[in-house]
């Protein structure tokens, strides 16, 4: 990656917050419907613990504060991979390429303020509540989380190099966050063995560290969601910068 001083990334980031922030009336209108999702899941998991008070470690308020958590994350998410797939496509990469910043860290720096303008009214909306009940720790995490949602979309608009249509590859790896990243069952139901692996699994550090961290009380759950966050966000980092280098040098090759 370029050499770019970070108040580069920052304006960028700030200026994409501000262009969300003109569009936040109509996000918040078309997400409405994460009150009517709060709301079955409650319905659907009243009836699971009926005659329990507990499963997988969790009570049902922390069930649905959990859950809550997962989908802030999941519509907070950014478009950047539709963004570096049109790129791509309708050539305006070339230009793009003449800049003088990393395109790696310059996406990913307008992903994050995009996502953040979305991220800060869900969780007023779906759990004020419960952050003043279990402190802030866990809000490290959901922005980490975020930030790994995020890296993860931008590997695959990367992929826009070779593919051009990079849709189906977000519907795999979107499918993979629902189920073993503990988008919409917590991981702690899982059987023993397939939980162990899914705990250790990038996609639950886009969903399930985060929220469980934001229900358990347990600093042990946040450094555990912390180590494995920064290190995804390392990984992933590392392969968007990797995608990008031989993605350019293929553009080249071809002569434009």
């Amino acid at each position: 990656m370029n050499a770019i001083p970070a108040r580069k990334y920052a304006r960028i980031f700030s200026f994409a917050a501000r262009d969300q922030a003109v569009y936040l009336p109509a996000f918040l209108v078309r997400n409405l419907f994460f009150v009517v999702i709060v709301f079955v899941f409650w319905s659907l998991w009243r009836a699971v613990y009926s005659g329990r008070d507990a499963l997988g470690g969790l009570s049902l308020a922390q069930m649905i504060w959990y859950l809550t958590f997962t989908e802030t994350i999941e519509l907070s998410k950014s478009r950047v991979l539709y963004q570096v797939q049109e790129e791509v496509k309708d050539g305006t990469l070339a230009v793009t390429l003449t800049r003088p910043y990393s395109y790696v860290l310059s996406h990913l720096s307008r992903a994050m303020g995009e996502s953040l303008v979305k991220l800060c009214p869900l969780l007023v909306e779906g759990g004020i509540l419960a952050t003043l009940m279990v402190g802030p720790l866990g809000l490290v995490l959901i922005a980490a989380g975020s930030l790994v949602t995020n890296l993860w979309l931008l590997v695959i608009g990367l992929l826009a190099f070779w593919t051009e249509e990079v849709a189906p590859f977000y519907w795999i790896i979107q499918k993979f966050i629902f189920i073993v990243g503990g988008m919409f069952i917590p991981i702690n139901l899982f059987p023993a063995w397939l939980a162990g692996v899914a705990r250790a699994l990038p996609f639950a550090f886009s969903a399930y560290w985060p929220a469980y961290t934001m229900v358990s009380h347990s600093s042990r759950a946040f450094l555990t969601g912390l180590c494995g966050a920064l290190l995804y966000i390392a990984a992933l980092g590392g392969l968007a910068s990797l995608l990008f280098a031989l993605g350019r040098r293929r553009v080249q090759a071809q002569g434009g």
